[in-house]
């Protein structure tokens, strides 16, 4: 499980902005809110045309860019969001929610670079976008909050840790205390990233997402029972969110306690069933404990399926097929898995049992 900091994420506003031209009012606003709509919804192709007519109807506002290169950037359309987010800020110099977004921009162009460190100089960049951004509003909490993000992706903890306590100053809420925390453990620091997160549920007890992060850091320290109490309370605070069964499955397993286990990883793939393939592998896993490998095998091959490059699920697809006595599936699946990862241990074994 990682322990990678999380980032706060910044969200659209929910009422579009007033036009730039008062003539086109009803179409300006009509496609902003269309595309808000779908957005919202996770839509985000469908979303795409409202937000590129709205940039036309509303003379290119700054407002109206910003809503476009945020869908753009759920598109993974990083450079023309780029673009329009520079052309916002042009377009409006005080628009800081233009600020927050590039910024995120380019460090999510770091983050999802086949080649960090090609793309190393995108941190820098957003480094500077937030310093300007701070000369709009010193006083803008997502301005430190980001900066933390970056601070941290490039190791520099220290900074980061004052940059997410000056947000929290500003507009102390959940997810930033989240991040604060995942910054500890990323130091290498988890006595302290334990004190923030309890301090955190303290204060925000009905913080779903608080519940799951602080479940998620129990459950990588091996402290399975209290990471299962929060889970459990995760579970009650947001019963439509796939992502707690997960976790709450994980927790169960490490408690050896098959058939709960099951039962939130059903819960997993029933509401979300291509999102979360750790929940099929992690239904192989129990059905196996349960004694049955062909329910086993048909979950992990269905987790293979969804995600293949991942050498734990093919090793456990491996041993479900030696299972059923199938040694030419347990091999061909073991040995996959030793090439993706070449110090896999078990894989090794089991490629040695099934020659």
């Amino acid at each position: 499980m990682s322990t990678a900091f999380v980032p706060v994420q910044s969200s659209l506003a929910q009422t579009p902005p007033a036009p730039a031209n008062p003539a086109m009012q009803n179409n300006c606003q009509r496609n902003l809110r269309t595309g808000l709509q779908f957005y919202n919804a996770g839509r985000f192709e469908t979303a795409q045309p409202f937000f590129e007519r709205a940039v036309k109807e509303c003379n290119s506002s700054a407002e109206s860019l910003y809503f476009l290169a945020r869908n753009q950037m759920r598109l993974g359309l990083m450079t023309a969001a780029i673009e329009n987010l520079r052309r916002s800020i042009a377009q409006n110099a005080t628009f800081i929610n233009s600020y927050i977004a590039l910024a995120q921009a380019y460090t999510d162009s770091f983050r999802f670079a086949e080649n960090r460190e090609a793309a190393k100089g995108n941190l820098d960049q957003a480094l500077n976008v937030l310093r300007d951004a701070e000369r709009v509003n010193s006083k803008y909490a997502p301005i430190y909050s980001w900066r933390a993000v970056v601070l941290g992706l490039q190791g520099q903890y220290d900074r980061a840790i004052e940059a997410a306590n000056r947000a929290i100053a500003l507009d102390d809420d959940p997810a930033l205390r989240s991040t604060l925390a995942s910054l500890y453990v990323a130091e290498g620091k988890p006595d302290e990233a334990l004190k923030i997160y309890n301090d955190a549920v303290n204060k925000y007890p009905k913080d779903s997402d608080l519940r799951i992060k602080y479940g998620t850091f129990l459950l990588a320290r091996k402290d399975c029972t209290a990471a299962l109490a929060h889970l459990n309370q995760a579970a009650i605070l947001a019963p439509g969110n796939a992502e707690v069964y997960v976790y709450q499955g994980q927790a169960l397993e490490c408690l050896k306690s098959w058939k709960p286990a099951g039962a939130a990883y059903e819960n997993a793939v029933a509401l979300s069933p291509v999102r979360y393939p750790e929940a099929y592998a992690g239904l192989g896993r129990v059905y196996l404990e349960l004694g049955d490998a062909q329910k086993a095998r048909f979950n992990l091959t269905k987790a293979v399926a969804l995600e293949p490059q991942n050498a734990s699920f093919r090793y456990w697809l491996g041993k479900a097929n030696e299972v059923l006595g199938d040694k030419a599936g347990a091999k061909a699946q073991c040995q996959k898995a030793l090439e993706l990862q070449n110090d896999f241990k078990e894989a090794q074994e089991c490629v040695a049992r099934n020659q």
